[in-house]
């Protein structure tokens, strides 16, 4: 037995329609109260009438009209649904609306589920409530991660992440740093999730595989590049920043050519480039290159005496701890000469570039290395050495490590003691007097023979 049409208008009454009727003349089903096929300029499209609840007639568009079978089928159907729904009490262009709107939600989220998306969008606002707005995260994420940036989150893999981790490996990157900047991933990943963008974490199966011995020692050369100077090599340093101030001097002459009024001139400045007050106060104060590059006038406060700065690593911690270092009157006078050379300004950086913006992080090096060859130094010593050295003399001078590690801008001890420990005193012997002192006290040790 054939299957009854669902609709009245036949595929022979559609056709006639469309090329007879005048435009906009419609033309009705009596099997679906509201189902029409509407002419238009070109062709036709199928359409459903109804009034809502408040009264309200609507009209909802069913489709572009197409000489078939199926079309005309479709379209029928459609608009038996509808009618159903009005029946059950619910208005379809309601529903239509909401299915939209989710579609909307739906298309975005699958849009913001890509890293990158999610970086800029959801987890950037969600950080901006952290100390320094969380810009130390986002930037470890966008820098360790770029290759992940364009991939939807839920296609992370371990598999991804065990080439990631190879990848850096090769680009020389030590495991402590590779540890640190998964760790970022995960966090976001897990945020993620609880935002119900992800299902599940996709990382939370992977581990990171352990560090190969080569670069364990890559870390450890490091290290050794970072240590502590001797006497003879802060000699020669020194030496050869004199040497190197009259070179600068000389070539700066010659280049422009202005006789020895300019030279006279250059002569009088307290220094011919900011890297020389930069390098002692680096060495004074055993701070990283970053956080002096960043150091403004109102931090390093001369009238006070005093330098209060909050290192850039910490930052971003909600209990993020301040270096408060008192001044000397050496490095008094070496600030104060750079402050008066600048035009003695009481705010900005102390270290601009020519347009007052911060210097590129590895602005230093270049002279730095100079240094060291006139100094005729080994040329790998690290300018990070400053600061090592810095904490060293401490450590061997016997400075409480808590005291060292608020000066070097450390949140607890743990790192001094790892890698400087073992300059400390040793303080076994004493310690052991002084335990025992109350019990030895009154023995007689003048035992006869």
């Amino acid at each position: 037995m054939a299957k009854t049409a669902p609709t009245s208008l036949t595929e022979h009454k559609c056709n006639q329609h469309i090329k007879s009727a005048e435009y906009r003349a419609e033309l009705a089903c009596t099997k679906i109260i509201g189902f029409h096929l509407q002419k238009l300029k070109t062709g036709g499209c199928w359409r459903f009438r109804y009034s809502n609840f408040e009264g309200k007639k609507r009209i909802l568009n069913l489709g572009k009209y197409s000489n078939d079978t199926k079309s005309r089928i479709d379209a029928a159907n459609l608009a038996e649904r509808y009618r159903a729904i009005i029946k059950e009490g619910k208005d379809p262009s309601r529903i239509i609306s909401d299915n939209r709107q989710q579609e909307l939600e739906t298309a975005k989220r699958k849009a913001q589920g890509k890293l990158g998306a999610y970086l800029e969008g959801v987890y950037t606002r969600h950080q901006s409530r952290k100390a320094n707005g969380g810009k130390h995260t986002i930037k470890i994420i966008e820098k360790n991660f770029s290759d992940f940036l364009a991939m939807p989150m839920d296609e992370i893999n371990e598999v991804n992440l065990k080439e990631w981790q190879v990848k850096k490996e090769k680009e020389k990157k030590s495991h402590a740093t590779i540890k640190r900047a998964f760790g970022a991933l995960r966090t976001l990943l897990r945020h993620a999730v609880s935002e119900g963008y992800l299902d599940v974490d996709p990382s939370r199966k992977f581990k990171l595989m352990a560090p190969i011995a080569n670069a364990e020692v890559t870390e450890k050369d490091v290290f050794k590049q970072r240590r502590m100077l001797t006497s003879e090599e802060l000699t020669k340093i020194y030496k050869a920043l004199d040497l190197y101030k009259r070179q600068l001097i000389e070539q700066r002459n010659n280049s422009r050519n202005h006789g020895k009024s300019y030279l006279t001139d250059l002569a009088q400045l307290a220094f011919p480039h900011w890297f020389f007050p930069f390098f002692h106060l680096a060495a004074f104060s055993g701070m990283r290159t970053g956080d002096l590059y960043s150091l403004t006038w109102q931090e390093l406060n001369l009238d006070f005496r005093r330098l209060i700065k909050t290192p850039n690593k910490t930052k971003h911690h909600t209990d993020a701890i301040k270096v408060d270092l008192p001044l000397n009157n050496e490095i008094i006078s070496i600030m104060r000469a750079w402050n008066q050379q600048n035009g003695c300004p009481t705010t900005g950086l102390v270290f601009p570039s020519s347009t007052s913006k911060k210097l590129d992080k590895q602005a230093h090096v270049r002279h730095w290395k100079k240094v060291i060859s006139i100094a005729q130094i080994d040329c790998n010593l690290d300018f990070y050495s400053l600061r090592h050295h810095f904490i060293s003399s401490m450590v061997a001078g016997g400075v409480p490590m808590f005291t060292v590690s608020r000066l070097a801008g450390h949140k607890s001890v743990k790192m001094i003691e790892q890698h400087y420990g073992h300059l400390a005193p040793s303080s076994v012997e004493s310690a052991l007097e002084i335990a025992n002192s109350s019990f030895t006290k009154g023995i007689n040790l003048n035992v006869a023979n």
